[in-house]
């Protein structure tokens, strides 16, 4: 995997900070996926790389390939091969097979195919600390979500996202999400990342206070002309710098970033700052949700006077 040094702020994002960005290779990505795989799911053939991204086609929804009835040899699937092993064969019209993604589908076969034994090794294989809890579900849909960021890329690499997601739904945001909010609109998902920060433990004294929101869109709706509003700002003592922040245009799969500056002065203790997202018509999209909460929890810092001589 290659690294890079990307400045955030030359993408507009303007948080004044660098962030390394690790690149996945397709091959890369599939080579583990394939190694975890058992014999079963290629007979009554022997394993083989063209067996396996056919297989991993059509649960993901594409027609591009079939697979011949009974004994399939590599030279019947000799474009699949190619493409497991040259990322750059995968073109923007195979990719365009998959329209949409079926990551429910996907997802289920990757879930049936590789051994619970196996779960360890693959973890490994991209980057998930062994300290995490194992989780085939949440590994599955990560690699999901790898995939489509794989049919959104343009190059024959993409971000490798297979932790980040993986931290994300083992967090149990998405199952939060799932069991105690109803969307305005069907298979409309957000998904705060675990990295940003929830609780920003401050002073009665500060007056500049910088909250980040790391959102994925999980759904399979765009997000278009949306904002994050400060629901409760006439309720508690905190002031944002701006109580309507818009939110970046986004499709299913992307990331987006957004900051607001608030001022903890003149108040202590605990406060929970409640912000919803709303549609261009300023409608929530998320009722009931706490998913863009975050709280101030401030001390009081006695600061002596300075006494002339």
């Amino acid at each position: 995997m290659d690294k890079e040094k990307a400045n955030l702020g030359d993408l507009g994002w303007n948080l004044g900070f660098f962030l390394e960005v690790s690149w996945l290779i397709l091959k890369e990505y599939f080579e583990p996926i394939y190694e975890a795989t058992t014999k079963a799911l290629y007979e009554p053939s022997r394993k083989n790389t063209g067996i396996f991204i056919t297989k991993f086609f059509i649960a993901g929804g594409s027609n591009l390939f079939i697979l011949p009835p009974g004994r399939v040899t590599t030279d019947k699937v000799e474009t699949q091969r190619k493409i497991f092993n040259d990322g750059s064969t995968f073109s923007p019209d195979k990719k365009a097979s998959f329209n949409p993604l079926d990551r429910k589908g996907l997802s289920d076969f990757l879930f049936k195919s590789i051994p619970n034994s196996m779960l360890p090794s693959l973890m490994k294989a991209y980057g998930i600390p062994s300290a995490w809890k194992p989780d085939k579900h949440a590994l599955c849909d990560a690699l999901v979500a790898q995939f489509a960021a794989f049919l959104k890329s343009n190059d024959a690499f993409a971000d490798d996202i297979v932790a980040m997601d993986y931290e994300r739904l083992l967090s149990g945001a998405e199952a939060q999400q799932e069991k105690h909010v109803e969307p305005l609109y069907p298979d409309d998902i957000a998904l705060p990342s675990q990295n940003q920060c929830h609780i920003h433990n401050v002073t009665a004294h500060d007056k500049c206070i910088l909250h980040e929101w790391i959102i994925q869109n999980r759904g399979k709706r765009e997000w278009h002309g949306r904002k994050l509003i400060f629901a409760n700002c006439r309720e508690v003592v905190p002031r944002a710098e701006s109580n309507c922040i818009p939110v970046p245009d986004a499709y299913p799969g992307d990331y987006i970033k957004m900051t607001v500056s608030m001022d903890a002065r003149r108040h202590e203790g605990k406060t929970v700052c409640h912000w919803i997202m709303v549609n261009e018509k300023g409608a929530d999209c998320f009722p009931n949700s706490t998913l863009f909460d975050y709280t101030l929890d401030a001390q009081f810092v006695y600061v002596p006077k300075k006494v002339e001589e």
